[in-house]
């Protein structure tokens, strides 16, 4: 069945009207219904880290669901035990307790809510406000995407968001102070401290954040200091730490978590994208032994939960792709191959359009400018990064967009984020496509 056959009775996101319709993965590839094959550069988006097709994943979803098709979540699995495990293994020391549900919307608003319910339970009922950050972005349920600043997504449904207090990103390239590392001060840090004592510590339940930013400012990595004092303000204020490891968790930056980088373990980690690699909705948080505890001695339960939790096909899913990830030491691959990837950008860095190149292990950020000296974006209308993409589509690559926009709607970069097992030739591919992309579109771009 064409596309065009089925699209009048569907509808969706994307880049084509109607949408190629995928008939195959595999590796790092997939094929349309036409008969072309695309080089998967964003990783489904930045999702699937073990590659498309893996026979052993369908085997063990298999072997699943031939013996628990379905179990109420306040029951156990097997698959669920073996990958609270295996996740466990993952965490830091301390965050010791998982739950699990579909995906990363659904695991940032259990995070808020476990917050929450902590602060009732030990009798600060007051604290219920959320910060989190601009250029961030934690879902597309109503409260994940109000705590999420990416503007296209959010503005037609402003009137239904609830108010979220929200800091200044952690954005070097444009800084939000106007000032230059090292001799910032790490104002964007301690614009949390100060939130805090505006509203009142007795009011703010949580600060959330992603440890390196992703399609909502394109692989921003924060100073080694960010963090570390984040974690000291929220100790302070009895503030909860929540990192959003949707997009880097399980090795995306080349680390088991993009926590690990900066040495500071939060109160409450969330995951999704890669515990499954994409084959299945999971996600999940990961929490504090003595947070739960405190709930265990006062005989409370946690008062949420989704039909779907914990569901023994994703779990056993997930659990084989854990699996794969530790036997092929895939976390390591990632940071070698990430290495690889930077290095093979270097050649597109000289292009005038090219601002920044930004990022960790195997996922990236490229931020696209019309004047390399001043930052200054692109005219929004120019449509710079989905012109990029489309262009590339056309010759077999997909990266995937940002969302950066300024306070004219203006901002451009992509995302590169391919699966872990790419080749070093794989990713010649990747860049000497966009490299020669970049180049035919230059002279377009600055007429």
């Amino acid at each position: 069945m064409e596309p065009q056959d089925i699209f009048e009775n569907m509808f969706c996101c994307n880049l084509q009207s109607p949408p190629p319709c995928i008939i195959k993965t595999e590796g790092v590839y997939v094929y349309d219904s036409k008969g072309r094959k695309y080089l998967d550069a964003s990783g489904g988006p930045m999702a699937v880290n073990i590659g498309y097709g893996r026979q052993e994943v369908a085997e063990a979803a298999k072997r699943t669901i031939e013996k628990t098709s379905y179990i109420l979540p306040v029951f156990a699995s097997e698959a669920r035990i073996a990958l609270a495990r295996r996740i466990r293994k993952r965490m830091p020391d301390g965050l010791g307790r998982i739950y699990f549900c579909s995906g990363g919307s659904e695991a940032n608003e259990a995070a808020i809510k476990l917050a929450r319910q902590y602060h009732v339970i030990t009798g600060k009922e007051s604290k219920h406000k959320i910060v989190s950050r601009e250029l961030s972005y934690h879902g597309m349920t109503i409260a994940a995407l109000s705590m999420s600043d990416i503007k296209m997504r959010k503005r037609d449904f402003i009137p239904m968001l609830w108010d979220c207090l929200r800091i200044e990103a952690c954005y070097c390239y444009r800084c939000p102070f106007g000032k230059h590392y090292p001799e910032c001060n790490i104002d964007c840090a301690l614009a949390l401290e100060k939130t805090i004592l505006s509203e009142g510590a007795d009011t703010i339940s949580a600060f959330i954040a992603e440890p390196i930013v992703a399609s909502a400012a394109g692989g921003t990595v924060p100073v080694p200091e960010y963090f570390p004092l984040v974690r000291e303000i929220c100790d302070k204020y009895g503030v909860f730490l929540i990192l959003d490891e949707i997009v880097t968790g399980f090795g995306r930056t080349g680390r088991n978590m993009g926590m690990d980088h900066f040495g500071v373990i939060p109160d409450i980690a969330t995951f999704a994208k890669g515990a499954s690699s994409g084959y299945a909705p999971l996600g999940g948080m990961a929490v504090k032994d003595a947070i739960i505890e405190r709930f265990e001695e006062k005989g409370v339960d946690f008062r949420h939960l989704y039909t779907f939790s914990a569901h023994p096909l994703s779990c056993a899913i997930g659990n084989e792709v854990q699996r794969i990830i530790d036997e092929e030491n895939l976390i390591e691959r990632a940071a070698i191959m990430g290495g690889y990837l930077r290095q093979r950008l270097a050649r597109i860095e000289d292009l005038s359009m090219v601002g920044d190149i930004r990022g960790k292990g195997l996922l990236w950020g490229i931020e696209f400018v019309r004047d390399k000296t001043t930052k200054e974006p692109f005219p929004k209308e120019i449509a710079v990064k989905d012109t990029i993409i489309r262009e590339c589509l056309a010759k077999g690559v997909f990266f995937y967009p940002g969302y950066f926009e300024d306070a004219f709607g203006r901002g451009d970069h992509i995302m590169i984020a391919p699966p872990f097992i790419i080749t070093e030739e794989q990713i010649d591919h990747c860049v000497d496509v966009l490299a020669e992309t970049l180049t035919e579109l230059q002279d377009r771009f600055y007429a």
